[in-house]
């Protein structure tokens, strides 16, 4: 097939969305068919190209406010029309990001059938004024995009209940769990775990406490200062860069802050740590969890993050986020975490059962090839 991909980023800007392309145009490209994969390029982190990268250069002021928003200029959007005239299908990530939105009116013009991966549904930005123009965005271009692609996957139930509730589809939606990559993130054996968290600075045999991502409100940033003003026997490790919240300023004894790394690297810093804890909310399910569990890393969520993957209940720890309920939880899943020697084995069993990237792949590349004419 000749498939044209459309994501906000590339993974230089580091995230979810733009992992998870990266690993179907890897995995596409394997299988032997021709894939131009279109993104935003950031000046201050850009794209090193492979194959057919695409890369499209964005203004993304915005982001600094928690609002990842890339916006390419007009004639960048235009220019999408001949790639998709390339194309046999198009696969679209997210119903909202302008190169997405731009790249469908496109595949409506040139009569090219689309698939579009909605990874998060509404989420709880701080700012009154972003979430009034996130509902009216979903009210109107996102309810257009979706109910006229022809075939939409969620990566959760949870995201995939939200929007059946307010869309009308043109076929019966799919959930497709997000994969990722089994060779990279596995168990590691006893001796390279004791390596790794020398490398990750662990300080003997102290819980190391994990968190990855955006310094942002979304992700549950602003909770994590009480919880490691409350756990000063732990260290605390936060990867990632400033948002809409610098936790430089707290000044935590316990606290380290690390900037954002490539997946080669953050697989150590998994694999070191005793839990990740990421308190985040209107997500699909990410992929940091993910990571970090096929490493056999514990990891503490919100519960309705969870809820988007119900038959993983049993090996993750959850909280509603309330304050008093979100440090109990933590406390609890450090109580088990030290007391339950099969832990770390059951989870990243539980992640090398359902999240190969291998799967994830077959099931997109069946969803493609059910859309050709």
């Amino acid at each position: 097939m000749r498939i044209l991909l459309v994501s906000n980023y590339y993974p230089e800007h580091v995230g979810g969305i733009e992992t998870v392309a990266a690993t179907l145009t890897l995995g596409y490209r394997r299988r032997g068919h021709d894939v131009r994969w279109i993104a935003g390029d950031i000046g201050s982190r850009p794209h090193a190209r492979h194959g057919d990268d695409i890369p499209v250069r964005v203004w993304n002021g915005i982001e600094r406010f928690g609002f990842p928003y890339p916006l390419p200029s007009p004639a960048a959007a235009i220019g999408l029309g001949r790639h998709v005239a390339w194309s046999q299908v198009v696969h679209l990530h997210d119903c909202l990001y302008a190169l997405n939105v731009a790249a469908f009116l496109a595949s409506r013009r040139r009569h090219r059938p689309a698939l579009l991966t909605q990874h998060v549904a509404k989420v709880p930005y701080p700012n009154a004024f972003l979430r009034g123009l996130q509902s009216a965005a979903y009210a109107t271009i996102g309810r257009s995009v979706l109910s006229r692609t022809e075939q939409v996957v969620f990566v959760s139930e949870s995201v995939q209940r939200w929007f059946e509730l307010r869309v009308g589809f043109k076929r019966p939606t799919q959930v497709i769990e997000n994969g990722i990559d089994a060779d990279l993130f596995q168990p590691p054996t006893d001796e390279q775990r004791a390596a790794m968290r020398v490398v990750a600075g662990a300080n003997g045999s102290r819980p190391l406490l994990l968190f990855v991502g955006r310094f942002v409100e979304k992700k549950g940033v602003r909770l994590l200062r009480p919880l490691i003003e409350a756990t000063p026997s732990c260290d605390w490790l936060l990867i990632g860069r400033s948002g809409d919240a610098d936790p430089s300023t707290w000044r935590l004894p316990n606290l380290r802050l690390v900037a954002p790394m490539q997946p080669a690297q953050l697989r150590d810093y998994y694999a070191a740590a005793d839990l990740l804890v990421l308190p985040s909310s209107g997500e699909g399910f990410p992929v940091v969890a993910q990571e970090a569990m096929a490493c056999g890393t514990p990891v503490l969520l919100s519960e309705p993050t969870a809820a988007g993957l119900p038959a993983i209940r049993d090996v993750v720890f959850t909280s509603t986020l309330a304050r008093g309920d979100l440090e109990d939880a933590l406390h609890r899943a450090l109580q088990t975490v030290n007391s339950d020697a099969g832990l770390r084995k059951r989870v990243a069993s539980c992640a090398g059962e359902r999240w190969r990237a291998d799967t994830m792949v077959s099931r997109y590349e069946e969803q493609l090839e059910g859309l050709l004419p």
